[in-house]
């Protein structure tokens, strides 16, 4: 019997695979578009708790994390943005209407899936996911307040193919 959590994709899965990159932003263009919705939430958040001091951590970096197979069998990567942070936690209070926001700026933008982690007085976890395209942000607040991005596979500007006429 064969091993379902051992099997490879077949050469017509990763190529299917390719295409759809293909029609995407190149993995730099995607985080950038993904960070400027990162940062709308942010902004979005003060304003509901203006108590709120975002900062940035320099996180961006490139992996194959966002790739999951048949991706993972390309020359794909994903990308994160920076990392926001208030050391001043999204008070309980808050959390409905910022969460609300958040799910609204995001479904704007592709992300119309939310998987709830962690859901307790004080203590929320969550992610904002795109099943189209594979962006996400997670964020949630206990002792501060957190949110950061990254995108879907994506091929680097120079493996897509040229654009023009």
């Amino acid at each position: 019997m064969q091993d379902p959590y051992n099997t490879k994709p077949s050469a017509e899965e990763i190529a299917h695979a390719e295409e759809r990159m293909r029609a995407l932003p190149s993995v730099v263009d995607s985080e950038a578009q993904l960070a400027a919705v990162v940062r709308e939430i942010t902004d979005a958040a003060k304003t509901i708790a203006p108590e709120l001091n975002w900062y940035t951590r320099s996180n961006r970096e490139q992996s194959t994390l966002g790739c999951p197979s048949p991706y993972l069998e390309t020359t794909g990567v994903s990308m994160t943005t920076d990392r926001f942070v208030s050391d001043t936690p999204i008070p309980e209070t808050a959390w409905g209407e910022v969460l609300r926001i958040a799910r609204d700026i995001a479904a704007r933008n592709g992300m119309t899936t939310l998987t709830v982690r962690i859901d307790r007085p004080g203590d929320h976890d969550v992610v904002l996911h795109s099943p189209d395209d594979g962006n996400e942000i997670k964020f949630g607040t206990l002792k501060a307040a957190v949110i950061v991005g990254s995108t879907g596979c994506r091929f680097r500007a120079e493996d897509l193919p040229p654009t023009g006429k």
